[in-house]
Order: C-alpha cells, then structure tokens, then sequence
C-alpha cells in the first residue's frame, strides 16, 4: 500500500516542472510589478523636478513685475497646472499674480481669477507667503481693513514674518490713516525683500500720497536699483520729481518711454502713464491739456487716485469753479491719503478761494476726527492733535484770510505736536508776529530754531 502512494519518476518531473513554472511566473509578476513600481516612483519624482523647475522660473519672472513678465509667469504656472492642477505653492503664486493685475493693472477678469486661485491655495493649505498676504490684500478689496489686521496679527503671533505679511500689514495701516505705522511695515517689506521692486513702488506711491515727495524720490530709487525697469516705479519716481520741480527732463523721458510702449500697457498702468503726463502739463502751465490728460487716464482706470489729484490742481491753478469738488473727489479715492487736502488747500487759497480751502482741511479733520496713532512710548493719541503738517496749513489759510488770532492757535498746536516740522512751525508763528509787527516776539520765535551761528 506504502509502495503504491509513491509517485512515479514522470510525477516527480511533472509537479517539478510545475513548481518551476509557478516559481518563475511569480518571480516576472514580481518583475513586472517592480518595473511599474519604479516607473511611476522616476515618473513621479520627474514631475516633481518639472512642477519645482517651472515654479521657480515663473516666480523669477513675476519678481520682475512688468505685464509681460507676469503673462510668462502665468504661462509657466498654467504648464504647472497641467501636470498637478492642485499644486498649492504654484495656486498661491497664481493668486499673486492675479491679485496684481486686479487691483493695479485692472486687468478684466483678474478678480475672479484672484479669488479662484486664493481660495484654492488655502484650500490645498500652501504654507507660502503669497497665499497669506494676499488674503490681506483681499480683505481690504472688500473693505474689511479691521478683519484684515486680526488676520495679520493672528499671522504675528504664530511667527509669521514674511515680506509679503508686511506688506499687507503696510496696506492696512495706510487704509486706517496710520501713516508712520505703515511707513515702519513697508521698511520691514522692503528690508527682507530688497530684490522685489513692487514693494519699493508701493511703499514710493504711499510717500506721494503723504506729499512726501524726497522720501518718495529716495524709495523709488531704490526700486530702479532693484529693478531699472520696473514701469510702475518709473512712473511714480517721475512723478516726484515733477512734484518736487527737479530732473523734470528725466520723469518727462521716463513718461514718453512708457507711452513709447503703450500697446504693453495695462489699463492700470496707462491710467498712471497719463496721469504722470498730466502733472507734467501743470507744470509746464498747459492746465487744459493737463485736465484732459488727467481725464484720458481716468477713461482706463476711474480709480487713478494720481490722475484725479492732478486734475484738481490743474483746476485750481485756473482757478476754476469746481477745484473743490475735484479735490474732494481724489481724497474720496484715497481716503486717508494728506495730499488732495493739505496741498490742495494751499493751491485753493492761492486761487483766493479761502472758503474752498477751510472747507478742504475740514473734510481732513473729519476724516482723522477719530484716528488714534502711537507715540514713542505707544500711548495713544488723537491723530489730528500730532499733525503739525495739517495745523501749518490752516494756519496759513487763516493768515491769508487775515485772520490772525486764529492763524496763530494753529501755529501754536503745530509747535506742541514736537513733529518734523517743528522748525517750519516756529518760522509760521514768526512770521505771523512780523506782519503784527511784533518784533521782540518774533525774534524769541525765530531763536528757537536758528543755529547758534546764525547759518
């Protein structure tokens, strides 16, 4: 029985053959699978390098900010996207870029494109800077300065300190009339992104917005060190120095260059083009051409706060009927912004409309009435009571009226604000008590702020 359970030679052979078969079948399986395994592991890692290669060209290109580099950089990101649609850090630069051409360049349909990409990018939970300061930037689109600066101090506190969070911190405090405050966050932008010149312009645009125009000239220099062509910088430094009556010939060389290329131009940077043409009528004294200039722009872009000013100053150096309303009208574009007031008013008052011009500083004190800023030691203040630029000016008003025991209060808070115009301040008061032709108080006035050597 023993004998008969054996399996025959030709058994053995058989269920050997088999076993090799299974063996060697299994082993290919295995091959195979591995091959796939590797394949999609070199695919994968090739789409990786491809995605990493794009994204960081598209982000060279988008530093350069021109529109035609930022159309390269969509061009790069939309290749991106057709390899990983989800890619996130590419979706936040995506957002980026389109969040520009929305709100400087308004360029049709970037908004949607601008929150599309957004909302993707935080969904897919990019970490990068785009992604958390352009939601920033949107909050403050839809006029939500106040959530926009609890999401950037709730950034802060978590660690958070991004050129691009400072930025969009810089931008809050401008639309919340906190001048110096802002002034410190486009330094912290600018400092640690110094190659990025669009924070340079925006920083420059924000001093031409105070009046600042030297401080204006010296940050957009910086942004053509960054970048020498940066259109939008170039523009906003020719426009300081049209303001500031110096190198006129260089801003008059940098606004024909751009119309130069007016077929590359965005309606955003058009309207400014045109704007900057037409503070360049002004002072050549060609006020028509400059309102009609300054009215062009406003065709490419309604909200060209620098086309609005310089329609309101050519006006008012016609001495036109509707210079305050038009003064009025590019304050409404910048709420915050000093300069359609307290460089309107002068330009009121010399048109001998001084009514025009109370009028104008009042708007002003309504609008900070209730701004508070920090001083020194953080404590706050009431802003218009640190204003010493706003109190100068009225009190100039108020001496051209001849009404000089009101000219002198203002004289008198512009000197306790102890500001940067302190020394200004003093020569007012000084110069109010000259023509009452108090000497003795004029002379103690003036002491105050002359160097010992009389220079």
């Amino acid at each position: 029985m023993a004998v008969a359970d054996q399996p025959t030679p030709a058994q053995r052979d058989w269920k050997g053959r088999d076993t090799l078969r299974s063996a060697l079948l299994q082993i290919a399986v295995v091959a195979v699978l591995l091959a796939g395994a590797v394949y999609l592991v070199v695919q994968r890692g090739e789409r990786r390098k491809e995605v990493a290669d794009r994204l960081k060209e598209a982000r060279l290109l988008a530093l350069r900010d021109n529109p035609r580099d930022l159309q390269r950089a969509s061009e790069e990101l939309t290749a991106i996207f057709a390899i990983d649609e989800d890619a996130r850090d590419a979706l936040a630069l995506a957002a980026d870029i389109e969040t520009e051409r929305w709100l400087f360049h308004r360029v049709q349909g970037a908004e949607e494109k601008a929150r599309d990409y957004l909302r993707r990018a935080e969904a897919e939970e990019s970490r990068s800077e785009e992604r958390f300061g352009n939601r920033i930037l949107h909050l403050l689109a839809e006029g939500k300065a106040e959530d926009a600066e609890r999401y950037a101090e709730d950034l802060r506190r978590q660690g958070a300190s991004s050129a691009k969070l400072w930025y969009g911190i810089a931008q809050v405090h401008l639309l919340q009339g906190r001048a110096a405050l802002s002034r410190e966050a486009f330094v912290q932008a600018t400092d640690k992104a110094w190659k990025n010149a669009r924070y340079f312009a925006a920083y420059g645009e924000a001093m031409l917005d105070q009046g600042d125009y030297r401080q204006a000239v010296e940050v957009l220099s910086r942004a053509l060190t960054a970048n020498p062509d940066h259109l939008r910088a170039r523009l906003a430094l020719a426009l300081a120095r049209i303001h500031r009556q110096e190198r006129v010939k260089d801003a008059a060389d940098a606004i024909k260059e751009a119309l130069g290329q007016r077929e590359q131009l965005t309606p955003g940077l058009l309207a400014r083009t045109l704007a900057a043409q037409a503070e360049l009528a002004t002072f050549e004294r060609r006020y028509d051409d400059a309102i009609g200039l300054a009215q062009q722009a406003l065709q490419h872009n309604p909200q060209e706060r620098f086309a609005l000013l310089a329609r309101a100053r050519a006006l008012a150096l016609k001495k036109d009927p509707g210079a305050l309303e038009a003064f009025r009208a590019a304050a409404a574009a910048s709420r915050f912004a000093p300069a359609p007031y307290l460089s309107g008013a002068p330009l009121l008052q010399q048109a001998g409309n001084l009514d025009a011009a109370l009028k104008l500083l009042d708007d002003y004190a309504q609008v900070y009435s209730k701004v508070e800023v920090p001083d020194s030691e953080g404590k706050s203040h009431p802003a218009l009571e640190r204003d010493d630029q706003y109190w100068i000016v009225r009190g100039d008003v108020f001496r051209a009226a001849g009404k000089g025991e009101e000219a002198m209060q203002c004289y008198e808070k512009a000197i306790a604000a102890d500001g940067v115009n302190r020394t200004r301040a003093y020569f007012s008061k000084g110069a109010l008590l000259l023509d009452s032709r108090s000497y003795d108080q004029a002379l103690d006035a003036l002491i105050r702020v002359t160097p010992d050597d009389g220079s």
